[in-house]
């Protein structure tokens, strides 16, 4: 095992990462292929994450692209499930779900199948990111279906101005202590995981890091039965819960939160602009997703969908997404094209050896979601 690194950046992080990774190299095509995809005209139909649709992202792929963009945006991965559902996957042209949820959505034809070919940036996609998007579920009964487009992760965070951790004492069981009575805000369903890593960092409750939830309904039953029970009975330090990225800033800027488990886009944002929070990985490991492209299966602007994969592949456009919305990209050369504040607040998040100590979201069977709605269910009722 190799020592654990002290000062890694986004770049050495993609690279460590790189190790091992099958060699990628992207079908040889010349600069009227690219000139011709990045060069398109008529719309877009955007279904995507509020953060996605910031104005300085939207107002760059039009500028480049001459399509302009009509954005529908959801909350959650289920939400954007049961959307294309109902719509019966038309509507929409690119959505962007969480790669760990294709093995559902596919239970559904939701996507159509992706050429590459017809992705002339390809090559700029980081090779690790490229074979890991593979297993995290991008690829489907053998068809890819999903490309990833950025990555970020779920962690700590907490209030500058009334608390100073420092890495390795932060940790998911930090805000169930009783300083924390009524200051703690969480997401209902996700924080079973960050409960779960700590209780099983301390021996409470095994899990395997959570995985073996993964492995049958069974085992995930077994191991959210007592996690349910022990949040059940910290409740009392819940002030508020959130839902999507604009909740974050309710949650520390008006409703009195001082620490909880949150996304670190909105965290560093806020960071960013001189707010008194700061993101941190605590020691059990930030929880990892990488979101995705993909094509609706009905899409009617195909051409306009592959002109966005295509953009979304540059580094321009990486570091564009970087710099407003303070979620990682996958592109090679962004980590260039970053400022300051955006690579500092990087390096605080995650501090000593915990990009090495990451834990990744697998891809979830279709079972497990309405499974852990009931346990979500269950516990925002108690």
């Amino acid at each position: 095992m190799e020592e654990p690194c002290k000062t890694m950046d986004r770049r050495t992080f993609i690279k460590k990462t790189t190790r091992g990774a099958a060699t990628f190299a992207a079908a040889s095509m010349g600069p009227w292929f690219i000139k011709d995809a990045l060069s398109s005209s008529g719309t877009l139909n955007l279904f995507t994450w509020p953060d996605y649709s910031k104005p300085e992202v939207i107002a760059a792929f039009e500028k480049s692209t001459g399509i302009k963009v009509q954005v529908t945006n959801y909350s959650t991965n289920q939400e954007c499930m049961n959307k294309l559902r109902a719509s019966r996957a038309k509507g929409f042209d690119v959505a962007q779900p969480s790669l760990t949820e294709f093995a559902l959505h596919m239970e559904f034809d939701l996507y159509r199948e992706i050429d590459e070919s017809r992705i002339a940036n390809l090559h700029n996609l980081e090779p690790a990111f490229y074979e890991k998007s593979k297993k995290l579920g991008g690829v489907i009964n053998g068809k890819r279906v999903g490309f990833p487009y950025d990555w970020g992760t779920e962690a700590m965070a907490f209030n500058t101005e009334k608390h100073n951790f420092s890495y390795k004492d932060l940790s998911y069981g930090t805000m169930w202590e009783n300083d924390f009575l009524g200051k703690v805000t969480c997401r209902p369903h996700s924080v079973f995981i960050g409960t779960g890593l700590y209780l099983d960092a301390i021996g409470t409750v095994p899990s395997n890091r959570m995985y073996d939830t993964y492995a049958s309904e069974e085992k995930m039953k077994k191991v959210y039965d007592q996690i349910l029970a022990f949040l059940i009975q910290k409740k009392k330090n819940i002030k508020m819960f959130w839902n999507n990225a604009q909740d974050h800033q309710l949650a520390f800027l008006q409703n009195g939160c001082e620490i909880g488990q949150t996304w670190d886009g909105p965290i560093l944002t806020l960071k960013k602009e001189g707010r008194p929070v700061t993101y941190m990985a605590p020691k059990e490991g930030a929880m990892t997703w990488v979101d995705s492209m993909a094509i609706v299966k009905h899409a009617k602007n195909v051409e306009q969908a592959y002109a966005f994969m295509n953009w979304a592949y540059t580094p321009e456009a990486g570091a564009v997404m970087a710099k407003s919305t303070g979620y990682n990209s996958v592109v090679k050369g962004v980590a260039d094209l970053l400022d300051d504040k955006t690579k500092q607040g990087f390096a605080q998040a995650y501090p000593g050896d915990a990009l090495e100590n990451l834990w990744w979201y697998v891809s979830e069977p279709a079972w497990f979601v309405p499974a852990r709605t009931v346990y979500r269910d269950r516990f925002q009722a108690a």
